[in-house]
């Protein structure tokens, strides 16, 4: 009887991190999608005038392949990153934080909204208003938020500035507290918890712009799947009804993101032929190809909206690709390990008169692809520090902490291994455009403390908090 008992039990709990599908996945899932942006450079609607095609080519593929050996030998050695040791502490981990963390992603709230819409305070009085202003017009909301009108009226404080950093993460682990314990939660932390962790759209929303809509649906979207996987297979389903609310929340928040996303560039670039000569380089060589053109035009109303919207996303996803071409024949001059972050550049020159962007390569080729306006891929941002040969050195890194952090997830669910993976996913999405995590400061200092987190939670060998029960 006693037999009986034990031996399904066994086979429910079986950890997901033993599944070499599930382990390789999101290496897999990489290589597909930056192979695809490759493709959609050289075949899609946008005709680049590729500089320096051979070398482009071959450094791609060289990067991709070192991500996959990088990924492999974090797999090889994934005990390192799934070891059990040491006594499970979280029960009760967000029962005994989660007003905390609700507190801090508060404050992280209300200074990030302030900074993004460079509004006169910290308590957003007229923010019915301007949500509605940026929804009817988000092109007049985003130009106003660039008004010299707007700069002059706003006034930043570095200390406050310090302390949005410091927390930052707090916004990740609110989200990771929802799905974790979301049947387990009361009405309240409910309500409150997910009115906080959307908050950011409505910040988006009203100055017109895109970016902090599209973190939240990664946000949302990583993070609950993360707990999918996490959970044993035989008990998912139970898993995901004891939280179709959030999960149907997250849905609409997808849907919202692709409206919106629409919506802001059907007024900011209204045709094909606008968007790509709101690329302004090279004398107007940039054009959408003929043929693709002459087809959208011709086929119906639909198929040309349908058009229009993938061919913006087609330059969202290839641009920085052409900058990066217009680099990779260019000598490199040392930027001392920061030139891959804008937000560091823009600091040193700002408070220390330290000013190391003519070193970039960004700099160097402004006049035929803006450094300002224009997007020039991760890769060249990381080449400003190690050249474009030492970037196959970082993505070899990228995919080893990209394996042991999805690894350490899976085995024991550690808080800050869950909470990094938006991070992960936002920076390889972006890696084709900019650098994006290490860009910007909120999510530059997420990333550090969220990392120091993880390896200290390995030294002490604990398990962390939070596994996902289906409630």
């Amino acid at each position: 009887m006693t037999i009986k008992q034990s031996e399904p039990r066994t086979t429910t709990h079986t950890n997901p991190s033993d599944s070499l599908p599930l382990l390789w996945a999101p290496c897999i899932c990489t290589l597909l999608y930056l192979s695809g942006t490759l493709l959609l450079l050289k075949y899609g609607p946008i005709d680049w005038p590729i500089k320096n095609e051979l070398e482009l080519w071959s450094l791609n593929a060289l990067y991709l392949s070192m991500f996959l050996v990088g990924y492999g030998a974090a797999l090889w050695q994934r005990h390192r990153w799934t070891g059990r040791g040491g006594a499970p502490s979280s029960r009760d981990f967000t029962a005994r934080f989660f007003w905390p963390i609700w507190a801090c992603a508060t404050l992280v709230a209300l200074i990030g909204h302030r900074n993004l819409t460079l509004g006169p305070s910290y308590i957003p009085t007229s923010l019915f208003s301007d949500f509605i202003y940026g929804l009817i017009d988000p092109l007049g909301a985003y130009l106003y938020k660039l008004s010299d009108e707007a700069k002059e009226n706003f006034s930043g404080n570095p200390l406050v500035t310090l302390l949005f950093g410091v927390l930052a993460f707090s916004k990740l682990v609110l989200v990771y507290m929802l799905a974790s314990s979301w049947p387990n939660l009361s009405r309240l932390k409910k309500i409150l918890g997910s009115a906080l962790a959307i908050f950011p759209i409505v910040s988006g929303v009203c100055v017109g712009t895109n970016k902090p809509v599209f973190d939240v649906t990664f946000v949302f979207t990583t993070i609950i799947l993360a707990h999918v996987f996490m959970t044993p297979r035989a008990e998912r389903l139970q898993f995901i009804k004891s939280r179709r609310t959030l999960i149907l929340l997250t849905a609409f928040i997808f849907v919202f993101a692709g409206a919106y996303f629409h919506h802001t560039m059907s007024v900011r670039a209204p045709g094909l032929e606008y968007a790509a000569k709101s690329l302004h380089s090279t004398a107007g060589v940039i054009r959408v190809r003929p043929g693709f053109q002459e087809y959208c035009e011709t086929s119906g109303e639909m198929t040309a909206k349908g058009c229009h919207l993938f061919s913006i996303g087609a330059i969202y996803l290839t641009q920085g690709y052409y900058g990066m071409s217009l680099s990779t024949d260019i000598p490199m001059e040392t930027t001392y390990g920061v030139g891959h972050s804008k937000f560091i550049v823009d600091a040193l020159r700002k408070y220390l008169g330290v000013d190391l962007a003519p070193r970039t390569f960004q700099q160097k080729i402004h006049e035929q692809w803006s450094a300002t306006s224009q997007w020039h891929s991760a890769y060249s941002q990381w080449a400003n520090d190690v050249g474009f040969l030492g970037v196959a050195f970082v993505m070899l890194a990228l995919g080893f902490y990209a394996c042991a952090i999805w690894t350490s997830a899976l085995a024991t669910h550690n808080v800050a291994a869950v909470c990094s993976i938006p991070l992960l996913t936002t920076l390889i999405i972006f890696i084709p455009a900019n650098n994006q995590v290490f860009n910007i400061f909120e999510s530059l200092t997420t990333f550090i403390i969220l990392f120091i987190a993880w390896v200290t939670s390995l030294a002490f060998g604990q398990r962390s908090p939070g596994s996902p029960r289906a409630g």
